[in-house]
């Protein structure tokens, strides 16, 4: 079975394969853990990233109001 890469994957997160493309990918993902467990380590990354621009933004405006 063929994996899908990191690269592969997030262009089918943000839309960027061709219909056909996605499809597949979506049916590989339906049958394969292992590109499963990599789409949600970067969903978590994802979290995380917004949780830290978050946490910058708090920062600089409390920083602002001193």
């Amino acid at each position: 079975m063929k994996h899908y890469t990191k690269e592969e994957l997030e262009l089918f997160r943000n839309g960027q394969m061709s219909i056909l493309g996605r499809l597949r990918c979506s049916a590989h993902l339906k049958e394969c853990q292992e590109c499963s467990k990599v789409m949600e380590e970067l969903k978590e990354d994802d979290n995380l990233i917004s949780e830290v621009r978050g946490s910058v933004q708090l920062y600089k405006e409390l920083s602002m109001e001193k």
